[in-house]
């Protein structure tokens, strides 16, 4: 692989950043819907129930499609499959450009560009596969892209009144033809890809500080009744629960509570700081302490945030956007992480918690939407986004207890034998 950085391939942070920028020019259809449901539903004259059976479809298919391009990626690598994912990401901007009319809307968005979900395992199965000593750091960096354009692009609109959700999905398109296509196609090595076979098995010989849990990839059937798969898989669905709260409906939530449009765009502007800051910092813990325990303790700072979202007070938009900010990013990959640790995941594995993370996202994406058009309000929807955030907290921290529990007692097993 020639010359090392930080003890990684000098491919591994080039392709890495390549990665970074492709997620940077994807943050733009999300902020899009986010940032301007009301001037959508103003300009098309539809509903809110409306965009948020859009979004929810774009999830739907996404969610579908994840298990379907991690056997994709298994069997004919990450390139094309990530290309192809691009151009139906472009696609489906292009027809929501062109298109003036809600149905052309509801196919360019909720049912063209969620076919992009065909490339969610593809980001995972490549750290996976670059990334020997940085991986939590790694998937870190790469869930920033997201939120440096979220930090970048809403001070710009907001500033720029002139602006709109047509101007935001242009530029994604324009930015998806000329840059992300020609990232993929200098940036990925397809070559790259033809190792994935060699580096697991290199992985499960290793003994690292973090690589303890060694073994045969189980069964599709054990591999959900395993306790561990089982409390990861509903951290992930929960996760996508409070990702689709939020990305769709947090603007709205302000909104209601007649928030100033300023301080919406600085607390939006410090959720994406925070994102990046939370990446970092738990990408670090994540490398380098139990991840159960960390994990534990990043959905019990979510409840935190929740409960000072619900409670919409003067500072709520501040306060939540540090508390929630802070474990944004860490959620997905860190279970993933967990997951990988135990079993060595492959695409397909990686596509079936995909899966159920997209699941969560669209109740979250429906239960908001339906909440406002019902009660008018969206405290129904934080309240469930506190319940399950406890339960996955319990989760980890059983897991993490019982797990160490376990390893003490063969640790005086061990003793016991040695001294006999």
């Amino acid at each position: 692989m020639g010359t090392t950085w930080f003890k990684e391939s000098r491919y591994a942070w080039i392709g890495l950043g390549s990665l970074w920028i492709i997620g940077f020019i994807g943050a733009l259809t999300r902020f899009s819907l986010a940032f301007f449901q009301v001037q959508i539903s103003t300009d098309l004259q539809i509903s809110r129930g409306f965009i948020s059976m859009a979004w929810s479809t774009n999830l739907l298919i996404a969610a579908l499609c994840a298990p379907l391009g991690g056997w994709l990626v298994d069997r004919y690598g990450t390139k094309p499959v990530l290309m192809l994912s691009a151009i139906t990401s472009i696609l489906g901007t292009g027809i929501v450009v062109l298109g003036h009319h809600p149905t052309v809307f509801f196919i360019g968005y909720g049912i063209i560009s969620g076919l992009a979900g065909i490339g969610a395992t593809t980001n995972y199965i490549l750290v996976f596969e670059w990334f020997r000593h940085h991986r939590a750091k790694a998937m870190a960096l790469l869930g920033t892209a997201s939120s440096v354009g979220l930090a970048i692009i809403t001070p710009i609109f907001v500033s720029a009144g002139g602006l709109t959700w047509k101007d935001a999905f242009m530029a994604s398109f324009t930015l998806g033809v000329f840059v992300t296509l020609p990232v993929i196609l200098l940036g990925i090595k397809a070559q790259q890809q033809k190792t994935t076979e060699k580096a697991q098995t290199d992985v499960s010989i290793e003994v690292e500080g973090q690589d303890i849990l060694l073994g045969v990839t189980p069964s599709p059937k054990r591999f959900i009744h395993l306790p561990i798969f089982v409390v990861v898989a509903i951290a992930l669905f929960t996760c996508g629960i409070n990702m689709g709260s939020v990305e769709m409906n947090l603007v709205a939530i302000h909104q209601l509570s007649d928030v100033s449009p300023k301080m919406i765009a600085l607390s939006m502007s410090i959720l994406g700081i925070m994102e990046i800051t939370g990446a970092l910092i738990c990408g670090y813990f994540l490398d380098r302490y139990n991840k159960l325990m960390m994990m534990s303790i990043l959905y019990g700072i979510r409840i935190i945030g929740f409960i000072f979202l619900f409670m919409h007070l003067g500072s709520s938009p501040i306060l939540f956007a540090i508390a929630f900010g802070v474990t944004y990013l860490s959620a997905l990959p860190g279970g993933i992480l967990v997951i990988n640790e135990c079993t060595k995941s492959k695409g397909k594995h990686t596509g079936v918690l995909l899966l159920m993370h997209q699941g969560g996202a669209i109740v979250g994406v429906l239960i908001g939407g339906l909440s406002f058009d019902y009660f008018r309000n969206y405290q129904n929807l934080i309240v469930i986004d506190v319940i399950f955030c406890i339960l996955v907290t319990l989760g980890y921290f059983v897991l993490f207890t019982t797990n160490r529990r376990n390893l003490r007692i063969q640790n005086n097993k061990a003793a016991v034998s040695e001294a006999l």
